[in-house]
């Protein structure tokens, strides 16, 4: 049965290539190599002659089975592309219905506590497909912009005073906010402080951050460094070496950390991975209570897929269809070209951003940080892109000793 809603699909998709735009198919959902392979070469240009994709489709997977007359009768076999969104939510339901199968197999052999949580993901999974079905109706969200004319609401997650500024209110359910710096310059530390900021001002929220350069540790220690202004490096390598008062400053701050909702994940590597994990506690999040960090796009991999550009393109898609889909907002740093430091202007812009457009195109904020050409300890950051507030500059000095970002006052003349 699912081999035959694969082909259908792909069958529609051939006579239709414009469909693929309107519908949220994941590739891992695809069981046959073949309609992955072609399913990914459809989603990779913009040619929809049938040469093209069976190319394409070759040089992803090159033990394909299907010929080019294949293609041609597989084609001739779609009628109507009238039930594709549920042949879809079919083939979704068929995947992960599968996957509980794994899980449960998996936790009736080992019964421990890291199968008990796949498991507790999967089940949300297959429970949440139908969970959200979009009638088109706008009464619920105009009863709520009614609501919200005589009672104080809070526009998002607050962090830093300026920031929040910008974004007209703070971090809001749907944003994806693209955060690009060329490597040495603190992006990292940065989202490290605007995590803590955010926990600062938010007690409720729940901060997911995945790691895909440092480990755990490395990432607990910059967080007591920017709580304590302990270097992370005494405390990697010389923490037996500080004196009583500073052990017994960063033990609080340690303690301090576990009690915060802050979840550090560094082997989780893939954007399935990555996914499982925000579904799961963004679905279960109240407003404003739930944010995930992804440090960085360029490491996160997506099986399948061959070149990096198609990668990215695939992680920034489904970042935003997430932010969306939970109301919840997602902030994912990335690098920036080389190039750039080859320029007499070193201020980054859009273009500068490494390996895929996509980046830019699915962002509702995009911001890069770079060092002031004046002060060395101070840095900006340049709102580029923002669908929902205002452009602007805003300065931090920075402590890199203590990983310490501090918000400086606007001049009277900015």
């Amino acid at each position: 049965m699912n081999d035959d809603i694969e082909k259908e699909i792909i069958a529609i998709l051939l006579k239709n290539p414009k469909d693929i735009e309107l519908i949220n198919l994941n590739p891992e959902w695809l069981s046959d190599s073949d309609c992955r392979a072609l399913y990914m070469a459809m989603k990779s240009t913009d040619d929809t002659s049938l040469m093209t994709i069976f190319g394409k489709a070759k040089t992803l997977f090159e033990q394909m089975t299907l010929g080019y007359s294949d293609l041609i009768t597989l084609r001739s076999s779609a009628i109507t592309d009238a039930h594709l969104s549920e042949m879809v939510k079919d083939l979704h339901r068929v995947y992960a219905e599968n996957q509980l199968d794994q899980v449960i197999q998996m936790y009736q052999e080992a019964p421990y506590d890291d199968n008990l949580e796949k498991l507790s993901v999967a089940i949300n999974s297959v429970n949440s497909i139908d969970e959200r079905v979009d009638d088109g109706s706008i009464g619920a969200e105009a009863e709520e912009l009614r609501y919200n004319l005589d009672h104080p609401v809070q526009a998002g997650i607050k962090s830093y005073s300026q920031l929040d500024t910008c974004l007209a209110g703070g971090f809001y359910g749907g944003m994806l906010f693209t955060l690009g710096a060329r490597p040495g310059v603190g992006k990292t530390a940065y989202s490290v402080n605007l995590a803590a900021q955010m926990m600062s001002k938010n007690p409720k929220l729940h901060v997911d951050y995945f790691t895909l350069e440092m480990t755990k540790r490395e990432m607990l220690n910059r967080f007591i460094s920017r709580d304590t202004g302990v270097p992370s490096t005494v405390l990697r390598a010389n923490a037996n070496g500080l004196k009583p008062v500073l052990k017994q400053i960063v033990k609080q701050s340690s303690e301090k950390m576990e009690r915060l909702n802050l979840a550090v994940y560094d082997q989780t590597k893939t954007l399935a991975q990555i996914a499982g994990v925000i579904r799961r506690h963004a679905s279960e999040a109240k407003q404003n209570e739930y944010i995930a960090f992804i440090d960085y796009i360029g490491l996160v991999t997506v099986p399948g897929f061959k070149e990096r550009y198609l990668q990215v393109g695939e992680i920034t898609r489904q970042l935003k269809v997430m932010a969306n889909e939970y109301n919840v907002p997602i902030v994912a740093l990335t690098q920036l070209n080389r190039g750039i430091e080859s320029r007499q202007d070193k201020a980054p812009q859009l273009s500068d951003i490494r390996e895929s457009g996509s980046v830019e195109q699915d962002s509702n904020v995009v911001a890069f940080l770079s060092r002031s050409s004046i002060q060395d300890d101070i840095i900006n950051l340049d709102v580029r892109k923002n669908r929902e507030g205002m452009l602007m500059q805003i300065k931090y000095q920075f402590n890199g000793q203590g990983m310490k970002f501090q918000e400086l006052e606007l001049d009277s003349s900015d």
